[in-house]
């Protein structure tokens, strides 16, 4: 029973690996293809060390293929790439921050931000 348990959380894992790569392939390796290679190598570092982990190795190495997603300059709208990667799989993915590996911190500055940007469309800016 364990084992099945075991292989049905491998089997998510590697899921939601493919899911990633597709993505950040998909935004990243035309429009800045170094920035693809990077991802690609820490991406394979993420599996190397997930091997450890059990469980949650796959969303190690998800978190990993996507950390610089908000590089691609059609996801690029605040500059800050970790916020607008993080913004992009809200808000396009329906990523909810714990799935996705979005910190505490940067879940705030989220939020922030869209309270910023709430305010330029009150004030008319």
């Amino acid at each position: 029973m364990r084992e099945a348990h075991r292989e049905r959380e491998r089997s998510m894992g590697n899921l939601m690996e493919e899911w990633a790569t597709k993505l950040a392939e998909f935004e990243l390796s035309t429009a800045l293809p170094r920035r693809w290679a990077h991802t690609q190598g820490v991406a394979e570092r993420a599996t190397e060390i997930g091997q450890v982990l059990g469980k949650n190795a796959g969303l190690l190495v998800a978190a990993a293929t996507l950390h610089d997603v908000g590089y691609a300059p059609q996801l690029a709208a605040t500059g800050f790439h970790p916020l607008d990667g993080a913004r992009f799989l809200r808000d396009e993915h329906e990523g909810d921050c714990k799935k996705i590996g979005v910190t505490p911190d940067q879940g705030r500055c989220i939020d922030d931000q869209r309270q910023r940007d709430r305010g330029r469309v009150h004030e008319g800016r």
